[in-house]
């Protein structure tokens, strides 16, 4: 009997889209936008109900803001932030490129942290993660010099 042929369909690269989180905008990033200030417990001046009230006109550091679970296909779709309650964005530190990963107002969960630290080691990753509040650090030997400077 002949086995048929079996192909394996084209992957379509996922486009996702921020589709109502406003994760980075709640007061979990520091910025300043157009002056006013966003910090740890004080949210974005200009987030409206599940959007940018500015979004035509919002300044470059939102603009060139790149969430990680956006730009990355490979995190799984429970991660978007709005969804799990992290944030993930790249950062460099001494020339070295990490991911920053940021609760946002409640403890990770430990399926969160547990995917996210597998990935990390899987992939030769520098990751800086927040968890209940503290800092916590995994990567090669200099990032982790660099982190602990």
């Amino acid at each position: 009997m002949d086995t048929p042929e079996v192909t394996e369909a084209p992957l379509v690269p996922r486009i996702r889209t921020c589709d109502g989180c406003t994760a980075c905008c709640e007061g979990w990033l520091t910025a300043d936008v157009h002056g006013k200030y966003m910090y740890s417990g004080r949210m974005c001046h200009f987030k409206g109900p599940g959007h940018c009230t500015i979004y035509d006109q919002r300044p470059g550091l939102c603009v060139n803001f790149r969430c990680e679970w956006i730009d990355n296909n490979d995190i799984p779709e429970w991660l978007k932030p709005s969804l799990s309650k992290v944030i993930m964005y790249r950062r460099m530190v001494n020339d070295i490129g990490y991911i920053n990963i940021v609760e946002t107002g409640a403890k990770m969960d430990s399926t969160h942290l547990n995917w996210i630290i597998l990935h990390a080691l899987q992939n030769g990753l520098n990751i800086r993660y927040m968890v209940d509040s503290g800092w916590n650090f995994i990567g090669s030997p200099e990032f982790l010099a660099a982190m602990n400077q």
